[in-house]
């Protein structure tokens, strides 16, 4: 038997799914966000120290609490990726997609043959207890390909990536996207704000989920707005919450101690 992906189930349905992300590793962490309300979490490889074995834990603190693991690498190479799918990931965040041929390669990399080059083994086999092909059948069916549109390059090449098959998610990364456009950190420039309507526009009318990044702890309605305009896929950063939390917390103190 295989775990099933409740987020793509989620997705599929039409409803919008809301994640979390580590940027460190901490198995506990992931452990206390059970019965939140969360439907994934993300280990961000790209910008953090977590290693694949590290990722191992989480994965296994993942599945007990609930909450679909899904990782963000640092590199499109097969080999790489393949170790995380073999230790319990159900989907794969590929950073800076820029062409049809990155997106391609993303595919190929998370899906076994004939709609990719993944080899099979790993821990999720292992313990299913399946016949290998209905195992690869079913993981195929399963497994998350989520790519990250963050560069004007990207733009240029949408309605190709978006002809792409096998993309779950194309993910807004704003703000590698405004450093892309030479206004670095100004998400609410016009000119951010129209790529980002435009990606959702072309991407639902493409029949791609698309998702937007960096979504503020302190404004977490922006997500409300975003899915007004028709995107789906969000997530919020752990050490952002952590910082918010605590924020308010002694604000809120200050003023019956004072």
């Amino acid at each position: 038997m295989i775990m099933k992906n409740a987020t793509r189930a989620k997705l599929k349905a039409g409803k919008a799914a809301i994640g979390i992300r580590l940027d460190f590793s901490s198995p506990y962490v992931v452990e206390s966000l059970t019965g939140i309300g969360f439907d994934f979490v993300y280990f961000d490889l790209e910008h953090g120290p977590s290693s694949e074995e590290s990722c191992q834990d989480m994965f296994r603190a993942a599945e007990i609490v609930g909450l679909t693991p899904l990782v963000r690498v640092s590199s499109y190479d097969p080999g790489y990726v393949d170790r995380f799918l073999d230790s319990g990931a159900m989907g794969i965040i590929f950073p800076h997609c820029n062409t049809k041929q990155d997106a391609e390669a993303a595919v190929r990399a998370v899906k076994y043959p004939p709609q990719g080059e993944r080899g099979a083994g790993g821990r999720p086999l292992a313990l299913s207890g399946m016949p290998i092909a209905d195992y690869i059948r079913e993981a195929n069916q399963e497994t998350m390909v989520i790519t990250m549109i963050e560069e004007m390059e990207a733009l240029k090449n949408l309605p190709e990536i978006l002809a792409v098959e096998g993309l779950d998610v194309l993910w807004i990364g704003r703000m590698d996207l405004s450093v892309s456009s030479g206004i670095p950190g100004k998400l609410n420039d016009p000119k951010i704000q129209d790529a980002v309507k435009r990606i959702i526009s072309e991407g639902n009318a493409a029949g791609k989920v698309v998702g937007v990044g960096a979504v503020s702890a302190d404004r977490p309605e922006q997500i409300g707005e975003f899915i007004s305009q028709g995107a789906r896929f969000f997530s919020l950063d752990t050490t952002a919450i952590l910082r918010s939390a605590a924020r308010n917390i002694l604000q809120n103190l200050s003023t019956k101690v004072s």
